[in-house]
């Protein structure tokens, strides 16, 4: 019950941080505290029901990786009031490992991909890693069958 509620609580006080326009610091700032920032579209949504809300666990497509491993898949926690993930569109992710879920990845700040406007948020990032000596924009790893990468126990 505690791991739930403190995934809570740190989900839902960066939801309310993420309805305004992000200044500059405040993207640092979440760029050092993430463990895995990507780009990914959303694949499948699966519900997890608690006494205090639903968690889901949102698989990616990932497209790009901005800081973190290379995957081109990953499934991460997110609180069901902190954004609402649709199927096929893109996002870009922050999210953090947590002792609580059993080391997976919990998102902590999401944001659509948009075509047609400025992506303040995704361009203040490619700004930030050109600055970091030997970070780069890494394309994910390249995608193989699922019965390729081994007893498909993750």
């Amino acid at each position: 019950m505690k791991k739930i509620f403190t995934l809570y609580l740190i989900s839902y006080n960066l939801f309310l941080f993420s309805q305004n326009i992000l200044s500059d610091d405040s993207i640092k700032s979440m760029y050092k505290a993430a463990d895995i920032i990507f780009t990914a579209f959303v694949i499948h949504k699966n519900i997890i029901s608690t006494t205090y809300d639903e968690i889901f666990l949102i698989d990616f497509d990932i497209t790009e990786i901005q800081k973190g491993k290379d995957y081109s898949r990953l499934m991460v926690y997110v609180v069901k009031d902190t954004i609402n993930f649709e199927k096929g569109k893109e996002y870009l992710v922050f999210a953090k490992r947590s002792k609580e879920q059993n080391n997976n990845y919990v998102c902590f700040f999401a944001e659509m991909v948009c075509k047609s406007c400025t992506n303040f948020t995704i361009k203040k990032i490619y700004q930030i890693v050109d600055k970091r000596p030997f970070s780069t924009i890494k394309k994910p790893r390249s995608k193989t069958n699922y019965h390729q990468r081994g007893c498909g126990c993750f």
